[in-house]
């Protein structure tokens, strides 16, 4: 008989042995150990055991949902108003038994009992408290279409479809840079510098990026300055992705925080930001790039495009009406 209950502390290797256990398709990191889930999980500050509700088959756990909350706008703290959906997971020997719809029933009681008016299903950039650098490749980006299971499942529990991410990657072993007038111009103009952190990190920023380090993963920070003041232009985040090696069978980083001074955005800067971090990284005998992207937000999407990126698969994000 299926039972219910919250987390307890020596849970994680029958976790770590359900999520490998589990068809995630691309989108989901295989870590030979629980370190990976430590990190940017359980030892979060805001993590709380109630919010992680598992079935389980006696000794065996065969079934997980994990929610948390979204961040405010200004990244300082949790909003309690907005809660998500993180991850649903079943044993495949046990689906369609309802399992997976206890657990989500069960885990947004959780979010309303704490204030939840709106509950989100699938982590994206400020609704991800848990998962970054488990599921969906360079960050959260919702529930993957290569997850085979997940979009069937979310429409027949009730939620509908919110908003939509494209996942982009780039062959860095195909050495073919995009080139143009406008790259050449700001190329004399410009220079790449490398720093450890944004001008300005945010409480999130450091529940996410901070713990990079903390869990054995590269993190760098680069940004394309101008040469005649050190006036900084661009910038964007490079993260590495060695815990997807055994799914993508390829040495990968992710780019993320993709930034452009606002008066500067449609001018080409974004575009050869990328184009030389990516010449930078090919030294480095890095094999593949990846970037997400809001579908939304078209003039991000048409500069991932010009610096030789291809979609390869897209996020899905869901709300319960």
């Amino acid at each position: 008989m299926i039972q219910y209950r919250t987390f307890r502390n020596p849970d994680p290797p029958r976790i770590l042995e359900l999520w490998n256990h589990c068809p995630l398709g691309r989108s989901g990191a295989r870590p030979q150990s629980t370190d990976v889930f430590e990190v940017f999980n359980y030892s979060q500050l805001f993590f709380d055991p109630a919010g992680l509700i598992l079935a389980c088959d006696g000794p065996q756990i065969v079934g997980l949902c994990h929610a948390g909350f979204c961040c405010t706008d200004d990244e300082s703290r949790l909003d309690y108003s907005r809660g998500v959906i993180c991850l649903t997971l079943v044993h495949p020997d046990y689906n369609r038994q309802g399992i997976g719809r206890e657990l989500v029933r069960r885990a947004e009681a959780y979010l309303a009992e704490r204030g939840a008016v709106e509950i989100f299903a699938g982590p994206s950039p400020h609704r991800d408290p848990f998962y970054f650098g488990l599921y969906g490749g360079t960050r959260p980006s919702g529930f993957l279409e290569s997850d085979p299971l997940a979009h069937s499942f979310f429409l027949g529990v009730g939620y509908i479809e919110h908003e939509r991410h494209g996942v982009y990657q780039r062959n860095l072993a195909v050495a073919r840079d995009p080139i143009n007038l406008r790259i050449a111009a700001i190329r004399r103009q410009t220079e790449l510098t490398i720093v450890d952190k944004p001008y300005h990190p945010t409480w999130w920023w450091y529940t996410h990026f901070g713990r990079w380090d903390s869990a054995g993963i590269d993190l760098l920070r680069f940004r394309l300055v101008r040469k005649q003041d050190g006036e900084p232009l661009a910038g964007v985040t490079v993260i590495g992705l060695d815990q997807y090696i055994p799914v993508w069978q390829k040495r990968a980083i992710g780019l993320v925080d993709l930034f452009v001074v606002e008066s500067l955005r449609g001018q080409g800067y974004g575009q050869t930001l990328l184009v030389e971090v990516l010449r930078r990284l090919r030294q480095e005998l890095i094999d593949l790039a990846e970037v997400h992207a809001p579908d939304a937000n078209q003039l991000a999407t048409r500069v991932i495009q010009a610096a030789g990126f291809e979609r390869v698969d897209t996020g899905a994000v869901y709300r319960k009406p």
